[in-house]
């Protein structure tokens, strides 16, 4: 589970996955597969180059030798007079010049690809000496390539990957072939892990050193981790949603039949009351009849109130356990949501002496979110602070306030355990960060939670203090906090227009404008196109059949959206908007409540 908790980071580069809701992981898995591939073909492609500049290099050295060693004898027979021909001197001494510009360009083209590359290229010696580094250094804790020349590796290895070095270093002498291995090291609390390719370089025939690439596999790896979490939590919502379904079927039977029990206990109770000398003397189960008589109903009760109890988390087992997409939106009850979580967090908070109490602000505006997301969003941040509790009084608090005086919600979740690290408190929404790995942690909770918040526009940030603990608050913008949408009404009966956009402002929080005609409207409508366009269709100079004609006919207006309303609904002009694409028709006086329903599905979709 999640560390004890886990800080505020402005960076928005964390993985999307949580608990039992893991989105698309198939092709997740593909992407990853890919960039992997992707990765491995790279490296592929450096050892060859890095292969082949060496051997050209030592072909270049072998040639520029004996060209240097052939102009030396021509020089001493210049001075000794012994050779004539000045002219195959001088084509010598170009010939030599031309093979020493052609291995400075080798050098060049080496030193570009190995200094370029992403990865650690070194060439170490038989002794295991460095011989050549780029300056891809910095998990050995160094600056530049320069300053692990001449190190050996028990120099900057730990004595068990220095000998897996060694012996590998040994076969590629020993053999001439290509080694690949891992290995991983431990530097400053972070485990290192790295793909190291050792390739044999040879000189007259024989291997003179190696050559080596070292992979950094570290992000890889933690992405391995990530999937594979993130497939056994898939697997165990999967589990979940099967097993709270085989409870509920025998959960339904017990609450179908105590209400029958409670009916035939009602009706033999009479018939028992008739014969008080033979019942009132015998004992039933243990117990005399009186105490039957006064407590079955009361059992009978609390029998359905557990069994109630156990359908309530069987269907919020059900309910989060159900695979969602956080773009799968809906209006919701944010009070519900935390209700819905902390009823499954309850029995985990039973098992110690932390109290949960919840401080739910009953005006909160509607949040159109993904239900389960925000459920896991709260329960992940309960556990979290259950979690940091190691006193006998812990007590975890949910409130739910509107934030500041904007329109947005105010999740926090406080306690009073012990605060969090500091250690890891700045980076404690990156995923597999946790200083619980002794405990069972994994360091994933605030990551998926991290990303629930972003993926809904929202911030999620903490307080804490070292003993006294911590305060998550979690930040959601409402539909009020966006664009405003707009909406113009054109009726030219000016009661009627005024009621309709009065009604619309309060009830849809939308900037309303009205017109009287459709002259006017058609000015508007070219600076100004609204969101929502609601038309009457009868009205002097331009009627709402020339308005409807005019948005077909003008380019950037035709997906304005229209209702129309008349008082007459029989009218031909109303059969001709609607063989335009014109369909929603509301006649007068209006069904404030349906026209209300059909504004919002315009102005904000349909509702889930």
């Amino acid at each position: 589970m999640p560390v004890a908790h886990e800080g505020n980071v402005t960076s928005e580069e964390k993985p999307p996955y949580h608990f039992s809701n893991i989105p698309c992981v198939e092709t997740r898995d593909r992407l990853l597969l890919e960039k992997i591939s992707a990765k491995d073909r790279t490296i592929a492609k450096a050892r060859a180059e890095l292969r082949k500049l060496i051997f050209r290099l030592e072909a270049t050295k072998k040639e520029s030798v004996l060209l240097r060693h052939q102009l030396l004898a021509a020089k001493k027979q210049q001075a000794c007079h012994t050779d004539p021909s000045d002219a195959a001197l001088r084509y010598q001494l170009h010939a030599c010049m031309h093979s020493k510009a052609e291995l400075q360009r080798s050098l060049d083209q080496f030193r570009a690809l190995v200094e370029s590359s992403a990865d650690h290229l070194f060439i170490l010696s038989q002794g295991g000496d460095y011989l050549f580094s780029n300056d891809r250094v910095r998990h050995f804790g160094l600056d530049q390539g320069a300053q692990l020349v001449g190190k050996r590796l028990q120099d900057v290895y730990p004595p068990q990957p220095c000998r897996l070095y060694q012996e590998k270093l040994h076969e590629v002498f020993r053999t001439g072939e290509v080694v690949s291995f891992h290995h991983e090291t431990k530097r400053c609390d972070n485990a290192q892990s790295h793909l190291d390719t050792l390739f044999p370089i040879y000189r007259d025939e024989e291997v003179w050193a190696v050559g080596g690439l070292s992979h950094d596999m570290s992000e890889q790896k933690q992405i391995e981790k990530q999937l594979f979490q993130a497939q056994k939590l898939d697997a165990l919502g999967t589990l979940v949603a099967g097993v709270a379904h085989e409870i509920n079927n025998p959960i339904n039977l017990i609450l179908f039949n105590l209400p029958l029990f409670e009916k035939i206990w009602r009706d033999v109770l009479p018939i028992l009351d008739k014969h008080p000398e033979d019942i009132h003397q015998k004992k039933l189960g243990g117990l005399n009849y009186a105490f039957i008589k006064e407590n079955v109903m009361r059992l009978a009760s609390d029998m359905e109130l557990a069994a109630n109890r156990v359908a309530r988390i069987v269907n919020g087992l059900k309910e989060f356990a159900r695979k969602g997409n956080p773009t799968e939106k809906a209006d919701i009850s944010i009070n519900q949501a935390v209700e819905n979580a902390t009823r499954l967090a309850a029995a985990t908070l039973q098992k110690s002496n932390t109290t949960l109490t919840l401080d739910l602000s009953p005006d909160l505006p509607i949040l159109n979110a993904n239900l389960q997301n925000i459920e896991q969003i709260v329960l992940n941040l309960i556990i979290n602070a259950f979690q940091s509790i190691d006193q006998d009084n812990g007590v975890v608090t949910v409130r739910t306030a509107r934030h500041n005086e904007d329109q947005s919600i105010l999740i926090e979740v406080v306690d009073n355990g012990c605060g969090i690290n500091p250690a890891v408190a700045d980076k404690i929404f990156d995923p597999f960060v946790t200083d619980r790995q002794a405990s069972g942690g994994t360091g994933l909770g605030l990551s998926v939670t991290y990303n629930l918040v972003k993926a809904h526009q929202g911030e999620i940030f903490f307080k804490t203090k070292a003993g006294q603990g911590t305060t998550f608050s979690v930040i959601l913008p409402t539909m009020d906090m966006r664009r405003p949408r707009k909406v113009m009404v054109v009726d030219d009966d000016k009661t009627f227009r005024h009621m309709l956009t009065e009604a619309l402002t309060k009830r849809t929080h939308s900037v309303v404008e009205g017109f009287a005609n459709g002259a006017e409207a058609l000015i508007r409508l070219g600076s100004y196109p609204p969101d929502l366009l609601i038309l009457d269709m009868f009205m002097p100079q331009i009627d709402g059949l020339g308005v409807c004609r005019a948005i077909k006919n003008e380019l950037g207006l035709q997906l304005t959206k229209v209702i129309i309303v008349t008082g007459f609904p029989e009218h031909p002009n109303l059969t001709e908007a609607a063989r335009m694409g014109f369909h929603k028709i509301f006649t007068k006086p209006l069904a404030l409540e349906e026209f209300m329903r059909s504004v919002k599905e315009s102005l904000y979709g349909k509702p889930a």
